[in-house]
């Protein structure tokens, strides 16, 4: 800035309302003003021949005391990890909890996943101490670190997957492992039903939480402990086949095979199926060599079709095809003898499972929780009254978050008063209505004999005279995909599937799987031969 006059000085532009003034004066308090009275600047210190100092210009800051700073409510590094970790326990006590107590399962079931979940967290110590090392540090350290997500690669070796951070579905998985080593008569889709239907602690299970605990989890945690859909087969199998994995590889366990008679009996029974299915499944599975255990160790990649959940699954669906084929076609044995000698109607047999799956007069037409959950917005003009209100009360008792209503907070008064604005005062149950034991015992029973009844004997024809007969396995047919399956094939695959505990995609897959196997082995026994 220079001066262009007396009492005058040129600088810069104004700028001030547009102003584009370069003259400025100094004013009585010391400051600059333009030609249009626009103050520019700070305070003007000029010599001071007087010894009398300029008021010094002062600016004021809020003070911020250390004391008075609030302390982030979330934790960080290593005690979030430990907090998710006492957390996470908590809802898989409850899951035992349930499986023991509201499934009538042994109480032993509570002490193994005790166990397992020791053994599961037990690879988690280094990385607690490690990230408590790396909060403690300078955050310049912090802010140059180059990760170790990264060095890990792309697969996981057995040791890494147990350094993972646990979720709800590794709990799940760990009830299954808890249950086959019991060897009880329990499947994936068991599991999948109940925290489906809202039963078994998953969706929503934060809400087991005390609001304290909830508060301190960073928000990474909270969306684990927090699902917003529902649990998936390929996610639980993916956490199954992982944990098993590394808990034989790290820990040497074996465990022990499924129990098929069972098991087998089971899907027999809700299946409605003959009883020739359950000797051709045994004897299938024989000459497949399948033994029912899990050994990971013996294959460096273990996919659903290895599982020996899919392998008993696989080998019934391939004898129901064999012995009664979709397509309706009569085929001829050769003898009484054969297990071929009857034929199903399945047409008739799915206007019997239609009907079992009708609701009862009692029922008043209750939808059941997965259709709650599946509802969408174009559902609800075809909606009763007290389906309505069945529908609002499920959610209110099911995401609405009673605690954080009560609690105090902005929060908290905004969903108060959106749960006031709505309020929902029923002394109806929401909850669908459910079947005793000893009903849906007798039912399962009556379906049995009801698709016993429409089976019919096969003419049997014991010499071929050159016309071409067609006997009992003659036109396979393999389904290789979803879309290849007819009609009845396609609801029987997803009956057998609901009930093992699998997708409709991987139950056709597994039985694909086994039908290839099957082929192998006929190559061997050709081979043999020749």
């Amino acid at each position: 800035m220079t001066m262009a006059g007396s009492g005058s000085t040129r600088g810069t532009v104004c700028g001030i309302e547009n102003c584009r003034s370069r003259r400025y004066e100094e004013g009585e308090d010391g400051y600059l003003y333009c030609e249009n009275g626009h103050r520019k600047g700070e305070l003007l210190a000029g010599s001071d021949d007087e010894m009398f100092e300029s008021a010094a210009r002062t600016r004021t800051r809020k003070r911020v005391d250390k004391d008075d700073k609030s302390a982030s409510k979330y934790l960080k590094g290593a005690q979030a990890l430990s907090m998710h970790l006492k957390c996470l326990q908590l809802i898989l006590r409850r899951q035992v909890w349930f499986l023991v107590h509201e499934r009538g399962l042994p109480e032993e079931l509570e002490a193994i996943v005790h166990d397992l979940w020791a053994l599961r967290i037990m690879g988690l110590e280094s990385k607690i101490t490690e990230q408590k090392q790396e909060f403690d540090s300078s955050q310049a350290a912090a802010a140059s670190d180059t990760g170790t997500e990264t060095d890990r690669g792309p697969s996981k070796s057995p040791s890494h997957v147990l350094q993972d951070t646990p979720n709800l579905v590794d709990c799940l998985a760990l009830c299954y492992l808890g249950i086959r080593t019991l060897r009880l008569p329990i499947t994936p889709g068991d599991i999948h039903a109940w925290t489906t239907n809202m039963k078994m602690p998953y969706r929503g299970a934060i809400k087991l939480l005390e609001i304290d605990m909830r508060d301190q989890l960073p928000g990474t945690y909270r969306d684990v402990l927090d699902p917003n859909s529902l649990l998936s087969f390929k996610t639980l199998y993916s956490s199954l086949i992982s944990i098993q994995a590394a808990f034989e590889d790290e820990y040497g366990i074996e465990w022990p095979p499924l129990n098929v008679p069972v098991i087998l009996f089971r899907f027999m029974k809700e299946l409605a199926l003959p009883l020739e299915i359950y000797p051709a499944t045994r004897r299938l599975a024989t000459l497949l060599q399948y033994d029912f255990t899990c050994n990971s160790q013996k294959r460096k990649i273990v996919s659903v079709e290895h599982l020996p959940e899919a392998h008993l699954i696989g080998c019934l669906v391939v004898c129901v095809k064999l012995l009664y084929p979709f397509d309706g076609a009569r085929r001829y044995p050769t003898s009484i003898d054969e297990p071929a000698t009857m034929k199903l109607d399945w047409n008739q047999r799915a206007s019997i499972m239609r009907k079992s799956k009708q609701p009862t007069e009692n029922s008043e037409n209750k939808y059941i929780a997965e259709e709650l959950i599946n509802l969408r917005p174009e559902d609800v003009p075809f909606m009763n009254g007290d389906q309505i209100d069945q529908y609002l009360a499920f959610y209110q008792e099911n995401f609405v978050d009673e605690p954080y209503i009560n609690a105090e907070g902005k929060s908290s008064d905004f969903q108060r008063a959106m749960h006031d604005m709505f309020p929902i005062q029923s002394n109806k149950p929401s909850q669908p209505i459910q079947e005793l034991p000893e009903s849906h015992m007798q039912r399962s029973w009556e379906i049995v004999q009801s698709v016993q009844s429409i089976l019919e004997p096969q003419t049997v024809i014991a010499e071929d005279d050159g016309q071409g007969i067609r006997r009992p396995g003659r036109d396979y047919v393999a389904y290789k995909k979803e879309s290849d399956l007819p009609e009845n094939a396609q609801a029987f695959y997803e009956e057998a599937a609901r009930i093992a505990g699998f997708s409709l995609e991987m139950l056709v897959s597994v039985v694909f799987s086994t039908e290839s196997r099957i082929r192998r082995w006929k190559k061997q026994q050709q081979g043999s031969v020749a």
